[in-house]
């Protein structure tokens, strides 16, 4: 019995076997016909793939090799035609003695082809009209040697030929030298063959590549014969397909990773995991921390100038620097474009500056063309790291704040972060919706600071001085926020509202009878780049029907240093309507001579500081005094402004000065007060 039951459970565990085996060869034939129909389609799809690659391949080498040819085409061309345009003044004598020193043959006037083949040359044909008269044909021999070396380098040893077809279909030329190029041609039909062919410029026929199909079998060949060894069956390839989805899995986690955390380029972690690793860091600091961040000065110009192949090696010199100047418990990475962020630990600020001393050096060693007269800039926002329960992100913030105020200050390189810094740039941001909403409001007003002769003790006129009545600040000087509005190209829309308002005045005083004095009206230096400037300002002043002799125009002399040239011929203009043009602060530059020289204008208001010391220091008295002198001498009107003394005032007179301006005899007055004072017409004494 036991033996009996040994045997069924044998034959049972056999049968079992047997049924195992069956179903795993049938698996296994089911795999392999799977996987074959695979491997088959794989390997039709790549040597499909393959050649459509070499198809772009070709076309490209095709349009290149038609450019070249096309390019010495017409170099040949533009010799045949200069020799037609040097015989056009010539008779047939000596055009003919001419062409035969050139070694150029010459036929009578004929109905030639273009371009002819003759044995190893190219024949290019034009007519010449002389100037007798007489017609010729002249003809201009180029070697296919030429043409050979001028896409030898293409083809040289390529399983390829290049031919030149005329648009008639006549062969010209092919790259190997031969001209069996219609036999070739013919092999077009093969399916192994194909033509890829590209248009001649100027009509000059088409050049034509043919390309063998077959170049790609091989590859196909030895990836087909890989992929069809099944011998080893079912179980190997199983395992080889886990191994493989494991590794692509691994592979695909790295490479998320790379993607969410590495900058392609300089290959330095990105602004993500400096964010991450820098949190680590920061939960427990042994030392104090800062965060900089590293600006390229210019850096779109130097793109624009040298090619961004030549900015990415300045990006790249950056990324090998900075990472050596990095504390051990310190980080770096690049945040954006041409900006490097770093986390660096110190103990004193003066350490501190002499590491940032450090990387600016070695970063400043980056070398531009020789002809170039770039230097590398450098610029750092610092944050330190003072509050441990502030964010990194709001740290990197803070050095953005800092790098922003430092670009805007435009002095020095480097800038430490300060509260103060944030609140003014915030402010300056907003400048623009508060500057239009103040002007809406009436928030800005004049005040006229008036003019008066030395001569006659009267007045002769006056300044309009623009103030500010902010809501929550007060009442703002011009020092306070003309150069803020200057930086953001808001001070042409405050010109010409200054110059509406005085504009009003002289309609007011007009239609109360008053006497009407010359007002100046001072100009910003944006207007220079302002196209429209000189017709904006007749316009306006023409649409009150105010006298041009009324309105004066008062320019400082740093103007003139930006387009003397433009300035100069819109100036002229304006004098020629009828306008007055004063140069402000003279002598406060160095080149106040040179644009009395260069430049016409009516009145010169020499600086305060012209004079400031003038009771004391005879060389300055003896400057002044030639000054004024030359002013006569030129027709210039001269006035000194800013006379706070009365022994300044006794001087400047005695020195024959036109006219004064100044708290000794004025303060700005308010325009009422400014109105009153034209009704009282009585002189002056002040002296």
């Amino acid at each position: 019995m036991e033996k009996s039951g040994w045997s069924a459970e044998g034959r049972q565990d056999s049968r079992r076997s047997g049924q195992l085996t069956i179903r795993v060869f049938l698996l296994s034939l089911f795999l392999v016909f799977i996987l074959s129909l695979f491997f088959h389609q794989f390997n039709r799809k790549l040597e499909q793939s393959l050649w459509e690659e070499k198809q772009a391949q070709y076309q490209y080498l095709a349009d290149q090799s038609a450019q070249l040819v096309s390019q010495q085409i017409n170099e040949d061309q533009r010799v045949l035609q200069s020799l037609v345009e040097e015989t056009a003044s010539l008779t047939k004598g000596s055009a003919v003695a001419m062409l035969n020193e050139y070694d150029v043959r010459w036929e009578k006037a004929g109905d030639y082809p273009s371009i002819t083949r003759s044995g190893d040359h190219l024949q290019y044909a034009a007519k010449a009209e002389l100037a007798d008269g007489t017609c010729l044909t002249l003809f201009h021999t180029v070697s296919t040697n030429t043409y050979d070396a001028l896409l030898g380098t293409l083809f040289t040893g390529k399983p390829f030929t290049g031919y030149w077809i005329k648009p008639e279909g006549t062969l010209l030329w092919q790259t190997d030298g031969s001209l069996d190029g219609l036999d070739a041609l013919s092999l077009a039909s093969d399916e192994t063959m194909q033509l890829f062919t590209s248009k001649l410029d100027g009509g000059w026929g088409q050049f034509v590549l043919v390309a063998n199909r077959g170049l790609s079998e091989s590859v196909s060949l030895a990836i087909l014969r890989s992929s069809l060894s099944m011998a080893v069956m079912v179980i190997v390839i199983f395992f080889l397909f886990l191994v493989y989805l494991l590794s692509m899995d691994h592979r695909y986690a790295r490479t998320l990773w790379h993607l969410a955390y590495v900058d392609e380029l300089t290959k330095l972690p990105n602004k993500n995991l400096f964010e991450k690793e820098a949190k680590i860091r920061l939960q427990h600091p042994r030392d104090s921390y800062a965060v900089m961040i590293l600006d390229i000065g210019k850096f779109k110009l130097i793109n624009d100038h040298f090619g961004y192949g030549f900015g990415d090696s300045l990006l790249l010199h950056c990324a090998k620097v900075i990472p050596r100047y990095v504390t051990r418990d310190g980080l770096c990475a690049r945040l954006s474009g041409d900006k490097f962020i770093m986390l660096v630990s110190y103990r004193e600020r003066t350490a501190l500056q002499r590491r940032i001393t450090i990387i600016e050096e070695e970063l400043s060693h980056f070398s531009f063309p020789k002809a170039s007269l770039f230097q590398l800039e450098i610029l750092i926002g610092i944050s330190l790291v003072e509050e441990p329960n502030l964010e990194i992100s709001s740290y990197i913030d803070r050095a953005l704040f800092a790098l922003s105020a430092l670009k805007e200050a435009k002095q020095g390189w480097y800038l430490f972060y300060e509260e103060a810094l944030k609140d003014q740039l915030l402010e300056e941001s907003e400048l623009e919706h508060v500057f239009n909403k103040a002007l809406s409001a009436g928030e800005f007003f004049i005040q006229i600071q008036p003019k008066y002769s030395f001569s006659a003790g009267s007045l002769i006129g006056g300044e309009a001085l623009v103030r500010w009545k902010h809501p929550t600040r007060g009442l703002l000087m011009p020092s306070q926020f003309i150069p803020l509005l200057e930086k953001h190209n808001l001070l042409i829309s405050l010109d010409m509202y200054v110059l509406k308002l005085v504009c009003k005045l002289f309609v007011q005083w007009k239609g109360e009878g008053k006497p009407l004095l010359p007002i100046s009206v001072n100009q910003s230096r944006a207007h220079l780049f302002v196209t429209d400037y000189e017709e904006s300002l007749v316009a306006l002043v023409d649409h009150y029907g105010i006298d041009h002799k009324l309105m004066e125009f008062e320019l400082t002399e740093t103007l003139f240093l930006h387009d003397l040239t433009h300035l100069s011929s819109v100036l002229k203009s304006l004098r020629s309507q009828g306008f007055l043009v004063s140069l402000d602060d003279f002598g406060s530059g160095y080149s106040s001579l040179t644009m009395l020289k260069d430049v016409q204008i009516d009145v010169i208001k020499m600086d305060q500081g012209f004079f400031t010391d003038l009771t004391t220091n005879e060389q300055g008295r003896v400057v002044i005094q030639h000054v004024i002198a030359m002013a006569k001498d030129l027709g210039i009107t001269s006035i000194a402004e800013g006379v706070e003394s009365e022994e300044q005032a006794r001087m400047l007179a005695s020195m024959g000065c036109d006219a004064v301006q100044g708290y000794f005899y004025s303060q700005p007055l308010e325009t009422s007060e400014y109105g009153q004072l034209l009704s009282d017409d009585t002189p002056r004494c002040f002296l």
